[in-house]
């Protein structure tokens, strides 16, 4: 509608008076309306301030609680990622786990290890004078070793090679003790100590094996070298070599080396290792010819 249009003043002065109050009108309701909305935002606001405080405190904990939980999963990943492969094998679910200590197993918090294998584990972890790490368990670098030869342990029984040896309490004093109790062990657990110290070379010294690791020590004088002597063939005059083909093998190299070397005085025991080496038929005549003409050559030089 146009005020201009209206002819008569009166008329236009009621319309413009009504137009003004109408437009009055309309701006105090929607002031009131937004001072009502502000109104109850204060007393919302006042009414709820506590719940939202709680709950935002309670989202910073959260992502806190999340952000440490992440870290430690990366930090688990992780550790689990530098587990020698070795030692997966020892872990079982099924079995009770153990505390472990560091000078026996550097890398490696827990082990799941079978009650037996725990007790003298933890034994022979906290008292190193009763430990025997000769002619028993030792470890490095987080792996478990009997002499020279890694092995696993499953439950309470241990595997050496492709063989696994039944954990019975008289091969664990055998494998751990330096004083084993001669009540807890038997023939048989004596048999398979002796097995296990022949196949992992734990009695011979590291450059020269045909000698023993000897000592002065009980478990030396009463086991070891009664093992050893058993599994010793006397050949020739003061020759004495172990049976087992691997020693007798290394044997050879050092003799040949030292040989090539100019050492002619080792020839007889270079003779005496092929002889047994042939006999057991670790090696064949072939070889045997070749490495008397290794003999003949460096022993004529």
């Amino acid at each position: 509608m146009s005020f201009l249009k209206i002819t008569d003043p009166a008329k236009r002065d009621f319309l413009v008076k009504k137009f003004i109050e109408s437009k009055n009108n309309i701006q105090r309701d929607l002031m009131s309306e937004k001072i009502g909305d502000i109104g109850l935002q204060r007393e919302l606001t006042k009414a709820y301030k506590p719940i939202l405080e709680s709950q935002s405190k309670m989202s910073t904990d959260l992502r806190g609680e999340l952000s440490a939980i992440k870290e430690s999963s990366i930090s688990s990943a992780n550790a689990l990622k530098a587990l020698p492969t070795s030692l997966k094998a020892i872990q079982f679910p099924q079995y009770p786990s153990i505390e472990a200590y560091d000078d026996l197993v550097p890398d490696i918090k827990t082990l799941e290890l079978g009650d037996l294998a725990t007790e003298y584990l933890q034994h022979y972890a906290s008292n190193k004078k009763l430990a025997d790490t000769t002619f028993g368990i030792h470890s490095k670098d987080g792996v478990f070793y009997i002499g020279v030869s890694p092995i696993s342990i499953q439950g309470d029984d241990v595997t050496v090679g492709d063989k696994i040896y039944e954990g019975t309490p008289g091969l664990w004093e055998l494998l751990t003790l330096i004083n084993p109790d001669e009540s807890i062990y038997d023939n048989n657990d004596l048999e398979e100590y002796a097995e296990i110290l022949v196949t992992t070379k734990a009695m011979e010294q590291s450059n020269n094996p045909s000698k023993p690791k000897s000592n002065r020590g009980y478990k030396y004088n009463t086991i070891i070298k009664p093992i050893w002597e058993k599994n010793k063939t006397k050949i020739g005059k003061g020759i004495i070599l172990p049976q087992d083909p691997d020693a007798l093998v290394d044997m050879l190299h050092l003799r040949v080396n030292s040989l090539k070397a100019g050492n002619t005085g080792v020839r007889n025991e270079i003779v005496s290792i092929c002889d047994e080496l042939l006999r057991q038929g670790a090696i064949d005549k072939e070889y045997y010819k070749t490495i008397n003409n290794v003999i003949i050559k460096h022993a004529s030089s």
